[in-house]
């Protein structure tokens, strides 16, 4: 774990110093999850960049990766309580792994049932390549023994290498994945959906498999989210005759596309230099759609915001033609993650680079893509918690609309699970347009 003090560097208007700790601005560390640090740390992450973060309705909050055991990794969900405990009264200690026992397996997104059951997926070696692998818990982390094998479902496409990526639970229970199917020199995005019982469900595509291979035979699907009227719309990339793009896809309830969205049901974004892709999605009030990512400017990753009106055209209100770019300027930013925050704000999770290393980076957005000012610096929050790079892969919004992350941390000489939580709304002064009190670093 990490070792020594910690210090807050506060930021001064008007020759007044007011100490963030103190004001709770909006942005800082939540001194009170796992205080007094605002984060909590889990040896032994696996590095896979899917990581998912869920918060429960009573506030505890769930988060699904891969754990290394010593020999190999396991797929993992960690459950905290909301003070950022470890929630012992979840699996072992507030820990459950599944070994698939023939190599690797891996935790990726997860999702939380309305009746609290836990839903995650990912992937597992069969021995011999990679099954897409879906698990569903009951509330206290034991396996749900009513879907699947003893909880479990497995999808071999072909013997090729399978690895689940999104999930999204429809409103009648039916469990959708997304995933990415590679081999004989191909990448196929694939998108599954089950039945409520793990039983996969034959009027979604053929039998229960939409897939989409594109014109370079190299696609995949990231995140997916349900439309209140059924339809499904999922981002991730596609590879054309211009590079990789951003693909956003929208699929009728049945697995067929949409004809109403975009072009023939998807819509791309092309962001100038052959290598941009997206990883999140949601779906504001209005039905408009706000899609996450990066894309290479040339010299490096650029953050990457999109927003699509409902039928597919990039929304002119939002940012410059429906586009928000965010460049710290000193190496690769990664939009990973985002979720959608009370007043339509949006806020996106991911990293940034100081030049050496690189560091935590949580953005947020006015509904109409400028960046909000009274959040972090002018809008960024930017955290350095160790003495190595540092990743946030995924954001959850608690019903007192603070802002949790997923993520991980090297610390000296492992990789260790982040999760951190953020003041999302001003509590006792401070902030305004002036940008406010943040974290800029806390060192060790």
């Amino acid at each position: 774990m990490l070792k020594g003090k910690k210090f807050v560097f506060s930021v001064c208007f008007l020759m007044v110093c007011f100490p963030c700790l103190v004001l709770g601005a909006q942005g800082d560390l939540d001194i009170t999850f796992n205080p007094p640090n605002g984060y909590a740390l889990y040896k032994g992450w696996n590095t896979d960049s899917y990581m998912g973060a869920a918060i429960q309705t009573d506030g505890k909050i769930v988060v699904s990766t891969g754990i290394e055991n010593g020999v190999d990794a396991d797929a993992g969900i960690l459950r905290y309580n909301s003070d950022g405990r470890l929630d012992r009264t979840f699996g072992t200690n507030g820990v459950v792994t599944y070994d698939g026992g023939n190599g690797n397996d891996c935790g990726r997104l997860l999702a939380i049932q309305s009746n609290g059951k836990i839903v995650l997926t990912g992937y597992t070696h069969n021995g011999n390549n990679y099954d897409i692998l879906i698990m569903r818990l009951n509330i206290d982390g034991s396996p749900d023994s009513s879907f699947g094998t003893n909880g479990i479902v497995m999808y071999n496409n072909a013997d090729r290498n399978d690895r689940g990526r999104g999930i999204a639970i429809q409103t009648d229970g039916k469990i959708l994945v997304t995933a990415r199917s590679t081999g004989d020199g191909t990448s196929i995005a694939m998108m599954l959906r089950y039945g409520a019982s793990g039983v996969p469900d034959d009027t979604f595509g053929t039998n229960g498999v939409v897939t989409y291979e594109g014109d370079q035979g190299n696609a995949g699907f990231r995140d997916v989210v349900i439309q209140g009227d059924g339809k499904i719309v999922t981002t991730g990339y596609t590879k054309t005759t211009a590079g990789f793009l951003f693909l956003t896809a929208r699929y009728d309830s049945d697995g067929t596309f949409d004809g109403t969205f975009g072009t023939n049901g998807m819509a791309t974004y092309d962001g100038g230099h052959r290598d941009a892709g997206a990883r999140g999605v949601v779906i504001q009030a209005d039905g408009k759609i706000v899609v996450s990512g990066a894309n290479f400017n040339g010299i490096d990753l650029d953050v990457v915001v999109l927003r699509y009106t409902s039928n597919g055209t990039l929304d002119s209100g939002f940012g410059a033609n429906g586009v928000v770019t965010y460049d710290g300027g000193k190496g690769d930013d990664n939009g990973r993650r985002l979720a959608l925050q009370e007043g339509g704000k949006i806020v996106v999770a991911g990293n940034t680079s100081d030049g050496t290393n690189l560091l935590v980076l949580v953005l947020r957005y006015n509904p109409n893509g400028t960046s909000d000012v009274s959040f972090g610096n002018v809008g960024a929050a930017i955290m350095q918690l160790g003495e190595g790079d540092e990743w946030g892969e995924s954001v959850a919004i608690s019903a007192d609309q603070n802002i949790v992350i997923s993520g991980g941390i090297y610390n000296e000489a492992d990789n260790d699970i982040l999760v951190l939580r953020l003041i999302g709304f001003q509590s006792g002064g401070g902030g305004g347009d002036s940008g406010g009190c943040f974290i800029d670093t806390v060192s060790h």
